[in-house]
């Protein structure tokens, strides 16, 4: 059966992560504040790009994305948490996100907390139980230890402490790249892997995967931070200008905009080269790397 051109078989696949996580946040034996509150996180929609890519990944190797659609939302769960956490104000103080105000201003502070670790702690919960219901615990247990390590001290919790270190300080490139490639490439990274990995993927194919990824993920951030840059509140569905007020570190900042913005298109150009490698069709990865890149929120 042929697939539906890439940028329609993305946008299904994205109604099918949309409603999968509807279902999941409905109707459970959770206290309704805590539920409503993780909910009213998770449905304020988003790109949805990182369980995409782990769809993306496995259709790309073979395996239907319908099958790994557990595996695509615990990396939305998790993301979702790090956002919520991260607007805290005790961390960003952020009043937007995702075009509504913040879960803590929504919902008061103790219960985002509680909420942001009901969603970590659901993520995993969902890999434990694809790896049952799928018949593949080995699997499950690589994609659990690849999920683990990207969200917590060497990837995005690591991250954001070098990423709180720099605030306000000059840094020079290698160190911005190192606080990107933790605080944001280390989850896109392993969401393309976990992918892979449900489909049963080759070394040589993960680690033409992780190039991609690593490209692509570097290249996200700095279309991020012009946009937070050049952005409006309306646009982004977030506080606009933020970086620049709490003096992060950025690209844009640090080599200014014409030149982040070649940077983030040369990173691009060696994603899909990556992808040249894997000897069969990318197009949805392809597809993604370029909305993703050559986006305007």
């Amino acid at each position: 059966m042929k697939r539906a051109e890439p940028g329609l078989y993305l946008e299904r696949q994205r109604g099918n992560v949309d409603r999968y996580l509807a279902a999941l946040l409905e109707g459970d034996a959770s206290p309704p504040r805590l539920r409503e509150a993780m909910r009213y996180s998770v449905a304020a929609g988003g790109k949805r790009l990182r369980p995409l890519l782990t769809v993306a990944a496995a259709e790309t190797l073979g395996l239907p994305g319908e099958q790994v659609l557990a595996v695509a939302a615990a990396f939305e769960l998790v993301h979702t948490y790090s956002l919520i956490h991260d607007d805290l104000p005790a961390m960003d103080d952020g009043m937007m996100r995702r075009g509504r105000p913040t879960c803590h201003r929504a919902h008061g502070e103790a219960l985002a907390i509680l909420a942001g670790d009901a969603l970590l702690t659901l993520a995993f919960e969902q890999v434990a139980a694809y790896g049952l219901r799928e018949g593949c615990a080995e699997r499950a247990l690589q994609i659990s230890l690849e999920l683990a390590r990207a969200a917590g001290r060497e990837g995005m919790v690591g991250g954001q402490v070098l990423d709180l270190e720099a605030e306000g300080r000059s840094v020079d490139l290698a160190a911005l790249e190192l606080i990107d490639r933790c605080k944001t490439g280390a989850l896109l990274e392993a969401a393309v892997r976990c992918g892979a990995l449900a489909a049963g993927a080759s070394p040589a194919e993960l680690d033409s995967l992780k190039g991609y990824s690593s490209c692509l993920g570097l290249a996200f951030q700095i279309t991020d931070d012009l946009l937070d840059r050049e952005g409006s509140t309306a646009e982004l569905g977030k506080d606009a200008g933020a970086d620049g007020a709490r003096g992060k570190a950025t690209f844009p900042a640090l080599l200014g905009a014409e030149a982040a913005r070649e940077r983030s298109k040369e990173l691009y150009r060696r994603a899909l080269l990556y992808l040249e490698e894997l000897g069969r069709p990318a197009e949805l990865l392809e597809e993604l790397a370029r909305q993703l890149v050559f986006r305007d929120r």
